[in-house]
């Protein structure tokens, strides 16, 4: 491989290297947006563009391994061996999707983004990924059971339903308002996996309601009304966090992309009894076979406990609010479905 395209941390930082390699790559790709030297690109065969992906690969390796740590740590006991299984999946997905780093070809104005941002916009998908290798449960699967159960939350929300038919899942599957589309066959096989009480131990509280539970129509709009009324009594940033909580819990994945949203960090700076909820850690990463020594980067998130305790208290309340207004717990479900997919 050619010394222009090898990364030299000496030299050059990973961030550099790999906005100058970006578009060279997106060309061999033939993306048809990327804009390189045409004469250099025909130049680089195949064997010279797999070094070049490695070697791309190897300038993001040191965030890779720290943002792995971060979701191992993040989530207590779930994912603790497979540290090595989450790293692999992280890398590859990385590859497929790194030559639009700071690449023109794929940036809104003038807006770039940091290694971290690039790394960590990855990190969910892995988690969900990782998550059903535990539980032997394939990405696809874990995804077409959340599309259906968005469709059964948006169709009791409108109508009361408590006993769905796979018609009127595949009739409506608009309602989940996401890009995947099933055949019938498919919402069967869901629903027949969702039936198989191995698949109950793994629900949360409120989807295990929802399969499990008999359930009375939603009132008429003026107590759901007043029921939004009850949740603008919360600060804006707790219920961001109570929010994105149960989106999380929906799509099978963790706290951890919530403690680290900016948006979150941000609002929770900006309050005076909140900022002290935003961490600063040091973290040391260590290479004692390569010989170099450890160096260290700040992150910034907000605390996980304050996220956790934050969430129960508000569902706790909320849930309270459901029995005194005569409705059911997976009223709730439906209507913050409604309002996270708007």
């Amino acid at each position: 491989m050619r010394k222009q395209f090898i990364f030299d941390p000496q030299k050059e930082t990973a961030t550099a290297y790999l906005t100058r390699m970006s578009p060279v790559l997106g060309a061999l790709r033939n993306d048809g947006a990327s804009v390189a030297n045409q004469q250099l690109v025909s130049s680089i065969g195949s064997e010279e563009q797999k070094e070049i992906e490695n070697e791309m690969c190897k300038a993001l390796e040191k965030t890779i391994c720290t943002e792995t740590r971060r979701v191992i740590k993040m989530t207590p006991g779930r994912l603790d061996d497979y540290e090595d299984d989450y790293k692999n999946e992280l890398r590859i997905d990385i590859l497929k999707e790194i030559h639009k780093f700071n690449n023109p070809a794929y940036l809104e104005g003038t807006q770039t983004y940091s290694i971290d941002a690039f790394v960590r916009a990855r990190t969910r998908g892995v988690t969900k990924k990782i998550i059903g290798m535990k539980r032997e449960r394939k990405e696809y699967q874990m995804k077409r059971e959340s599309h259906v159960k968005k469709i059964m939350a948006a169709l009791h929300m409108e109508n009361g339903s408590t006993v769905f038919k796979v018609e009127d899942i595949f009739k409506n599957q608009h309602l989940a308002n996401d890009s995947m589309e099933l055949s019938m066959d498919q919402i069967w096989n869901v629903m027949a996996a969702m039936e198989d009480a191995s698949y109950l131990e793994d629900l949360t509280d409120y989807e295990a309601n929802y399969k499990e539970k008999k359930f009375d129509s939603v009132e008429q709009q003026e107590i759901i009304k007043e029921f939004m009324k009850d949740m603008s009594a919360y600060p804006e940033y707790e219920m961001y966090i109570y929010r994105q909580s149960l989106r999380l819990r929906l799509d099978e994945t963790t706290n951890k992309e919530i403690a680290c949203d900016r948006r979150l960090i941000d609002m929770c700076k900006a309050a005076p009894e909140a900022c002290d909820k935003v961490i600063y850690e040091r973290i040391v990463i260590e290479r004692p076979k390569s010989g170099i020594a450890p160096n260290s980067e700040f992150e910034e998130y907000v605390s996980t406990t304050y996220i956790e305790t934050t969430y129960r208290r508000i569902d706790r309340n909320i849930r309270s609010a459901f029995v005194k207004k005569s409705l059911d717990e997976t009223d709730m479900l439906a209507i913050l479905n409604h309002l996270i997919n708007m």
